[in-house]
């Protein structure tokens, strides 16, 4: 029997959510009440409708999905709620995921989402970044995301190569915080090399970062 947010995933989805597997669909679900579960002791996500979870939540890593090949490392950062690197792990399975979080109460609420969902090749790292040489160790990597941290607090400071050959940055941010990073990359190994929409609303776009030009 599918689920009620099943169903509501997969009609704003349309024919991208089609292609879903069982294993993928029953992944989202997972996180998603576990989402829910979490959220009654924890401040995880403003957002209250199953359909505003639906779409911000899940339908954004749908809708960048294609950018991502399925090997490499994908180093998400202030990771909080798992979102959009674990739905992206769900959907690439073979890629490395590493979630570095600095609070231990989101830390151990995305161990537990790890562990439902039996994700391989997959680990949190509890860590305040406060500049790039916090992360020398776990860099470079062929993908970075984040969403709602600036990416010049992370990344400034010396350091070796973010991201390895061929890797991107997914940053989800607003246009106006795109055109920054455009004007003013967050580290001079980055440029952004393109925007996508996003289907959420729009107040939020994908900016799509490169390794500059040696």
């Amino acid at each position: 029997m599918v689920s009620a947010f099943t169903e509501t995933l997969l009609r704003i989805a349309g024919p991208p959510g089609r292609s879903l597997s069982d294993v993928e669909l029953d992944r989202f679900e997972t996180h998603y009440r576990l989402l829910l579960k979490w959220g009654r002791r924890m401040n995880l996500t403003a957002l209250r409708s199953e359909e505003e979870i639906a779409r911000r939540h899940f339908l954004e890593p749908l809708a960048v999905a294609d950018l991502l090949e399925a090997q490499g490392r994908l180093l998400d950062l202030g990771s909080g709620n798992g979102f959009p690197a674990i739905p992206l792990k769900v959907l690439r399975p073979e890629l490395e995921l590493i979630l570095v979080e600095s609070s231990e109460k989101r830390t151990a609420f995305l161990q537990a989402v790890i562990r439902e969902l039996r994700l391989t090749r997959s680990r949190v790292v509890t860590r305040r970044v406060r500049r790039l040489a916090d992360l020398a160790d776990l860099l470079p990597c062929r993908y970075l995301t984040l969403r709602a941290v600036r990416a010049e607090d992370l990344l400034k400071g010396r350091g070796g190569p973010i991201l390895s050959p061929g890797g991107k940055g997914l940053f989800f941010v607003t246009p106006a915080q795109a055109e920054e990073l455009r004007a003013s990359p967050p580290h001079p190994d980055l440029r952004l090399s393109g925007t996508r929409p996003l289907p959420s609303d729009g107040r939020f776009v994908l900016a799509v970062l490169k390794a500059a030009p040696a």
